[in-house]
C-alpha cells in the first residue's frame, strides 16, 4: 500500500518536472515576455487557459498568409478566446444530449476542409498539433449541427401550403427587382458593441493585409453562412437589414467595407459586395418543390441556431473567471 502511494506520488511529481520543463525550453515561449499560464474560463469544469488562446494565435499567421507580431497577442486574444469558448460550449451541450461524433465521420470533413483551403493556400502543411485546432474546430460546427437537428428538427417541417405561398411570390416578383452577391464576416454583441468592434478592427487589418475573406470568414465569423465561407448568394436587397442596405447603396464591387455596426442585429460587421443585378438579368427560374423547401427549412433553422447561440452565453454550464477579460485586454506581460 505504502509503495502505491509512493509510486502514484512520484509520477505527480515527474508529471510536473515534465510540464514545468517543456514551458521552459519550447521555443514558443522563447520571447523577452514570458506568457503566463491563467486559466481564463471553465465549462462543465474543464479549463480554458490562454495556453490554448496562444496556440491558435501563433496559427493565424500561417492560416490567412499575413504577418502577425507576437506582441499583438492582446488584439487578437479576445476574438480567439470567444471561438474557443463557443466551441467548448457547442460541444458540452451536444455531449449532454449525447450527439456522437465518429471519427471516420471527423476525418471525413477535415479532408473537405483542407481540400477547401488547399484551393487558397495550394502550398500549405500543417503541424499534427495545428491539425488538431482545425479537428476541434470542426467537430463542435458538426456535433452543434447534429444536436440542432436531433432535437429542434421537427420544427423545420415546410407544408405544401407554404411552398405554393413561396412559389406565388416569386412568380409576382418584377424584373427589376435588385439582387445582391456579398461576404459577410459578423461577431454579435449583447449590449455594448465596443469590444466586437475592436475585434473586429484586428480582422480587418489581417484582410487589409492580404488574408483570404472567405478563409478569415470560417473562423471568425460568428453567423451561419460562415459554412458557406461567410458567402450570401443572391438576395433581394429588400430582405436586408436597413442598415447593411445602407452600406452597400453606393459600395465598389471588390471592396471590403467596415467594421460597421448593425444595431437592429446587435453586431458589428465587415462586408464585401460581390456583385449587382436584377431579376431579369439573373435569367432565374422558380426552384422546385425541393428546394424551395431546403430553402425555407434553412431560414427557420438560422433563426433557432441564433436563439441557441443566445442560450449558450446566458447559461449556467460555464464560468468565465474573475480578472480574465482584464487579462485579454492588456499585454500578455500583465
Amino acid at each position: 500500500m505504502i509503495f502505491s502511494i509512493n509510486t502514484k506520488i512520484n509520477k505527480k511529481n515527474l508529471l510536473l518536472k515534465t510540464i514545468c520543463a517543456y514551458l521552459i525550453i519550447t521555443p514558443v515561449w522563447a520571447r523577452n515576455d514570458r506568457l503566463h499560464c491563467f486559466v481564463l474560463a471553465t465549462v462543465n469544469k474543464k479549463p480554458i487557459t490562454t495556453l490554448d488562446v496562444w496556440a491558435r494565435f501563433l496559427f493565424l499567421p500561417k492560416m490567412h498568409q499575413v504577418f502577425i507580431p507576437q506582441s499583438a497577442f492582446s488584439q487578437y486574444a479576445p476574438s480567439i478566446f470567444r471561438q474557443i469558448l463557443m466551441e467548448r460550449l457547442q460541444l458540452s451541450l451536444a455531449l449532454e444530449y449525447k450527439v456522437e461524433i465518429l471519427s471516420q465521420q471527423l476525418d471525413e470533413m477535415y479532408q473537405v476542409w483542407l481540400k477547401d483551403l488547399k484551393k487558397i493556400l495550394p502550398s500549405i502543411i500543417l503541424l499534427p498539433e495545428e491539425i488538431k485546432i482545425a479537428k476541434d474546430q470542426l467537430k463542435a460546427n458538426l456535433s452543434w449541427e447534429s444536436y440542432i437537428e436531433g432535437r429542434y428538427g421537427a420544427e423545420f417541417f415546410v407544408s405544401d401550403q407554404e411552398v405554393a405561398m413561396y412559389k406565388k411570390n416569386w412568380n409576382q416578383r418584377p424584373p427589376s427587382l435588385k439582387y445582391i452577391r456579398y461576404g459577410e464576416i459578423i461577431i454579435f454583441y449583447k449590449s455594448r458593441p465596443e469590444e466586437a468592434f475592436k475585434e473586429m478592427e484586428n480582422i480587418k487589418t489581417m484582410l487589409d493585409q492580404g488574408a483570404p475573406f472567405t478563409q478569415v470568414a470560417m473562423q471568425f465569423s460568428q453567423s451561419n453562412s460562415k459554412k458557406n465561407s461567410g458567402i450570401i448568394e443572391w438576395i433581394p436587397e429588400s430582405a436586408l437589414d436597413p442598415d447593411l442596405l445602407k452600406i452597400f447603396f453606393q459600395a465598389p464591387e471588390g471592396q471590403i467595407l467596415g467594421p460597421h455596426i448593425l444595431t437592429n442585429l446587435r453586431a458589428v460587421v465587415c462586408v464585401v459586395l460581390l456583385g449587382r443585378k436584377t431579376q431579369g438579368e439573373l435569367k432565374q427560374v422558380c426552384p422546385s418543390d425541393t428546394e424551395i423547401k431546403t430553402i425555407l427549412r434553412q431560414e427557420r433553422k438560422r433563426v433557432r441556431i441564433q436563439q441557441e447561440m443566445d442560450k449558450l452565453l446566458n447559461g449556467e454550464n460555464y464560468e468565465i473567471l474573475q480578472g480574465a477579460e482584464k487579462y485579454l485586454s492588456n499585454s500578455i506581460t500583465e
